[in-house]
């Protein structure tokens, strides 16, 4: 009997389980984190950052392979020492994961600024919010933009602005940052102007109770 499709989550817990049991250093990025921290999208792509010693490529490998996956020791080796990223194929669907590592200084706040979130069962460490919106504005696609977007909408409140403007700044989009900030400041000040407030939803409600109490008494 063939076996099912494994979904995004599987695939995530899969590398998860591969990673820690190897003792690898690692925080999931991209994707994932837009759909942890912002709105939920699709993607094929697991995208994952790690430290990992050369060494542990052929442990990884196997791991990897019982688990179900298509993965060449020699494809991560080179990896490692190209500073690459290596895809490891998911024999059971049509998701991979993406597996680079931690080569500059970038990747490396990554891992140092990671948030355990509980997802879909798992916990996993995920690029920070702040994190992801630079980079999402780093990179610039249409799609990163509406990512970005949607991370600052969902985590406002949570939000470390000092430190993401700071983080802007180094990667030289502080401009963007800001831009986007305005714009997704103004649609929050629309939504909420455009809800009713609590106190007006409470008396309207007790009016309503209150015009039901007398309709019954008229009978």
């Amino acid at each position: 009997m063939p076996q099912r499709e494994r979904s995004l989550a599987g695939v995530v817990r899969a590398a998860e389980e591969v990673l820690r049991k190897n003792r690898v250093a690692h925080v999931f990025v991209g994707a994932i984190s837009v759909i942890v921290f912002g709105e939920p999208r699709t993607t094929r792509d697991v995208d994952v950052l790690a430290r990992i010693p050369e060494e542990k490529a052929g442990r990884l490998v196997r791991d990897f392979r019982r688990r179900g996956f298509f993965a060449s020791e020699f494809d991560l080796s080179a990896a490692i020492r190209e500073h690459a990223h290596c895809s490891i194929e998911d024999r059971r669907g049509p998701l991979r994961i993406d597996l680079a590592p931690a080569a500059d200084s970038t990747a490396e706040r990554a891992l140092r600024t990671s948030v355990g979130v509980r997802w879909k069962g798992i916990t996993i460490p995920v690029s920070a919010p702040e994190h992801t919106v630079v980079m999402k504005l780093k990179f610039g696609s249409s799609q990163d933009l509406e990512d970005a977007a949607g991370i600052l909408a969902g985590q406002w409140d949570q939000l470390d602005f000092a430190g993401m403007r700071a983080f802007a700044e180094n990667q030289r989009v502080e401009t963007s940052l800001e831009r986007l900030i305005r714009r997704v400041k103004a649609a929050r000040t629309v939504s909420v102007a455009a809800a009713p407030s609590a106190g007006t939803r409470s008396s309207a409600g007790r009016r309503r109770k209150r015009g039901r109490r007398r309709t019954i008494r008229g009978r």
